[in-house]
Formats: structure tokens, C-alpha cells, sequence
């Protein structure tokens, strides 16, 4: 049954991500008549971005019953975690960008991003700020793909091999995205940003195992990663090698279990306990 669940889930957010791309592609005309041009407020586009969360809902109530709903709640409502969390999801993926941007500009010979200019600070704070609404992904995204999908898969599969393969999934269900050029992703090179979002992957199921399943650290790893990133076609190596060096040290260091103890076995719906 749970991994019926999981299946399900996967055909549910693929089927319809992937049937309005489609549907773009061979119907443009009408479906740009009918629902406008592609872009992340189209309304099927903005539902294919939260489709991830509201099937989530649906899939954890028909196969888990209320238990898997409030796991799920539970999930995505856990603040109480260490501080170091918050810090490493919005501090520590920002200072991965940043450090690859200005190791990008000093081999370039190119100027270096100007977050050193503390009058810009208030301005940079409304606009991140701002972004929690503007920008749908982390908000929409990651209560389905890390509160929901990742403890089952952590179920199936051991952390690191969950974590890697989540992030070849997710990858692959943003690929229709890369057709449009109404979409942020249709500028970027996608082998590298296959890489970045496999590696940003490993990351943030890191930040989930140990603050016990919560969704928060991803929601801000996520949004760190949209605000301060350069994934374009200069920045995009120098941004994916950052992620990825950072994903394979976590690795490293905590011996492929990102920090899941497996001495303690998981529940059903609930990954290992962590310290």
C-alpha cells in the first residue's frame, strides 16, 4: 500500500505536469486563446506547480487515511527545530551561490555580484522578502516532494540512493518547462541544471532527516536557491559544481545516511529519529 501510494503519487503530478505541457505544445494556439501564454501565472501552470502539494493531500488521505494527513501536517507545520537548520537553508545554500559567483567573476575577470554593498541590503531584504509569494516553486513544490514523497522513499531505499533518485524525479518533472519561453527554466542549460537540482536535492533531504521530517528547511533551502543561484549559461557550471561538491561531502561525511539513524527503525509514514 505505501508503495502503491508513492506510484500513484507519481503518476498523478507526472500526468497532469506533463499532460499541460503537452497540451501547449500541440494545442498552442487554442490553449494560449483560452488559458494565456505560458508563464508561472498561467493558471495550469500555477496549479502544475502546487499540484505536487495538493495531490499529496489527496494520495496521503486515500492510502494512509487521517493518520497520513496529519503526517503530512505535521510535517510541513514542524518549526521547532535547531537554529543551526534555519541557518544552513538560507545562510549556508546562499553562501554556496554567492561563493560560485564570485569564483565565476574572478576567473572571468568579470565583476563580482555587489552583496557586499550594505546599502543594497534593504532593498535585497523586501525582494527576498517579496519572493515568497511572487515565486510559486518552494511554497508549492516542496510540502508534496520532501514532506510527502521523501519519507517513502526513504522507506524503499537507503538516504543517500532515496535522496539521489527523488532528485532525478523531480528533475525530470520539470523538464516540459525547458519548451516554453515563458518559463524561467527555457534560458538555462539543462545538464547543469540536472546537476544542481539532483545535488540541491541530497541537500535539503539532509536538512529533512534531521529535523525530523520537517518541510521547512527544504521551503528554504528552495527559496535560497531560486534567489541567489546563477544558472545561466555563464554561471551555470560554477552553480552546479558548487551544489554538487556540497551533496557529495554530506554524503561523505555521514557514510551515504545523511544523517538517519539506523539503529532506530522507521515507521510506516515517519523516517528513522535523528539527534
Amino acid at each position: 500500500m505505501k508503495r502503491s501510494g508513492l506510484i500513484a503519487y507519481y503518476g498523478l503530478i507526472f500526468g497532469y505536469a506533463w499532460g499541460v505541457g503537452l497540451a501547449f505544445a500541440v494545442f498552442n494556439p487554442w490553449m494560449v486563446r483560452t488559458f494565456g501564454p505560458v508563464s508561472l501565472w498561467n493558471p495550469l501552470v500555477f496549479l502544475t506547480i502546487w499540484c505536487s502539494t495538493i495531490f499529496a493531500f489527496v494520495i496521503a488521505l486515500l492510502f494512509d487515511g487521517v493518520a497520513g494527513l496529519r503526517d503530512l501536517l505535521a510535517r510541513i507545520f514542524r518549526w521547532r527545530f535547531p537554529l543551526r537548520w534555519y541557518v544552513i537553508s538560507t545562510v549556508g545554500i546562499a553562501a554556496l551561490a554567492l561563493g560560485a559567483r564570485f569564483v565565476q567573476a574572478s576567473v572571468s575577470k568579470t565583476p563580482p555580484p555587489p552583496v557586499l554593498d550594505f546599502s543594497l541590503w534593504p532593498a535585497l531584504a523586501w525582494y527576498g522578502l517579496s519572493m515568497f509569494i511572487i515565486d510559486p516553486g518552494p511554497l508549492g513544490e516542496d510540502p508534496g516532494w520532501r514532506g510527502f514523497a521523501l519519507p517513502r522513499m526513504l522507506n524503499e531505499f537507503n538516504p543517500a540512493l532515496a535522496a539521489v533518485l527523488l532528485g532525478v524525479i523531480w528533475t525530470t518533472w520539470h523538464l516540459p518547462a525547458f519548451l516554453f519561453s515563458g518559463m524561467p527554466q527555457s534560458s538555462l542549460p539543462l545538464g547543469w541544471f540536472i546537476v544542481a537540482m539532483i545535488s540541491l536535492t541530497v541537500l535539503m533531504s539532509w536538512a529533512s532527516i534531521n529535523t525530523k521530517g520537517a518541510v521547512i528547511p527544504a521551503i528554504l533551502m528552495h527559496w535560497s536557491f531560486n534567489r541567489f543561484s546563477d544558472l545561466s549559461h555563464a554561471g551555470a557550471f560554477y552553480a552546479a559544481m558548487a551544489y554538487l561538491l556540497a551533496a557529495m561531502a554530506v554524503i561523505v561525511i555521514t557514510r551515504g545516511t545523511l544523517g538517519r539513524k539506523p539503529a532506530v527503525r522507521p515507521s510506516p509514514l515517519m523516517p528513522a529519529a535523528v539527534a
